[in-house]
């Protein structure tokens, strides 16, 4: 009896052996997966901080470059360069206003700058 309980013990040991090696395989598998994954984790973080950092240096070239022409286009600098380039300027600077044809609006408004009118013709469509 003492050797059937000695084989039966010997069984037993053999199989929580195999048990614990299975359970080392599959654990050194989920350490390596979990250390592959934290990696590709910090690589992921790595490369969204520098998409980030990249698209907000390219909104900062852009709005520094935008900067400029937006002052341009802004209504005060349109109307002194509409004063400016206008043929007939000088003659509305010296109180004649020409007459309006029959394809254009005459708006008149004082400038801010000089009180003198301004005549803004456009055409219709």
């Amino acid at each position: 009896m003492e050797g059937f309980e000695a084989n039966s013990v010997m069984l037993k040991l053999r199989h929580l052996r195999e048990n614990l090696e299975e359970l080392d395989r599959e654990f050194g598998r989920l350490a390596m997966n979990a250390q592959v994954a934290g990696q590709v984790q910090i690589a992921d973080l790595d490369t969204v901080q520098t998409t980030i950092r990249s698209s907000l240096i390219a909104s900062t070239v852009l709005w520094n470059a935008l900067q400029e022409p937006i002052r341009k286009a802004s209504p005060s600098m349109m109307t002194r360069k509409l004063r400016e380039h206008d043929p007939k300027h000088a003659l509305r600077v010296q109180g004649s206003r020409p007459i309006a044809s029959e394809s254009s609006i005459d708006c008149t408004r004082p400038l801010p700058d000089y009180g003198e009118k301004a005549t803004i013709e456009s055409q219709r469509v």
